[in-house]
């Protein structure tokens, strides 16, 4: 068991911060290395200098800026979200910007925190997103969540009242990372059926894909974050 202890490496999740602002750069560099199996391997100023140096660093993460000048966040995440599917991006920004929330989710983004988020916030963020999650602060879903009451509430209402009790479980089981093969086994039944289900949610809510879904979920308390 000894050996075993001695012999185990964390995985080290690599990580490069993109922001126009050097000083929250430099805080939230500080931040990061507090955490044991983080490195920040790279900084940028702008979407810009991020995409030109992104093909040289194995990068696992991205904490992105939104407003930033030359390239800001919400086209710079779409961009190499196609040439990197796998990398992971969080947005990191101020209570101005959550007008972006939107556009940021449909261009990639796999998480969204306040720039005052604490370390311990930013530790499940980079967990939960690195094993499959997403990861959104509280704070804003609340915000998020007050703004679609007033905007949309009869629509979304509508909506709810039309997902089954066995789509929300499903739902659930989505919103925590599960698989749709783990999902079937935890609710034993077909793997077809999960699908189906799923499919079914994608166009009850007018969703596109996996992360719009939770979006939906979170933003009117289908389930608890």
């Amino acid at each position: 068991m000894e050996i075993l202890n001695r012999n185990y490496q964390m995985k080290t999740y690599n990580i490069i911060l993109v922001d126009d602002h050097e000083i929250f750069r430099s805080g939230l560099k500080l931040l990061l290395n507090k955490i044991e199996n983080v490195r920040v391997v790279a900084e940028a100023s702008n979407g810009r200098e991020f995409l030109e140096i992104i093909k040289n660093y194995k990068a696992d993460l991205v904490f992105m800026d939104i407003s930033m000048p030359i390239l800001d966040g919400i086209d710079t995440t779409e961009e190499v979200c196609k040439e990197f599917p796998e990398l992971k991006i969080i947005a990191v920004t101020t209570f101005g910007d959550i007008e972006f929330f939107d556009k940021m989710i449909y261009a990639g983004v796999v998480g969204y925190m306040l720039k005052t988020s604490e370390l311990d916030d930013f530790k499940k963020a980079i967990n939960k997103v690195m094993k499959g999650g997403n990861y959104f602060s509280e704070e804003i879903l609340a915000n998020v969540t007050k703004e679609t009451i007033i905007q949309q509430y009869d629509k979304q209402t509508a909506i709810i009242q039309k997902i089954s009790k066995r789509e929300i479980q499903i739902l659930e089981l989505i919103c925590k990372g599960y698989s749709n093969h783990k999902i079937a086994e935890e609710l034993n039944i077909s793997y077809r059926t999960i699908e189906r289900h799923k499919t079914n949610l994608l166009l009850k809510t007018d969703t596109h894909n996996t992360v719009n879904l939770v979006i939906f979920a979170f933003k009117n308390k289908l389930v608890e974050i």
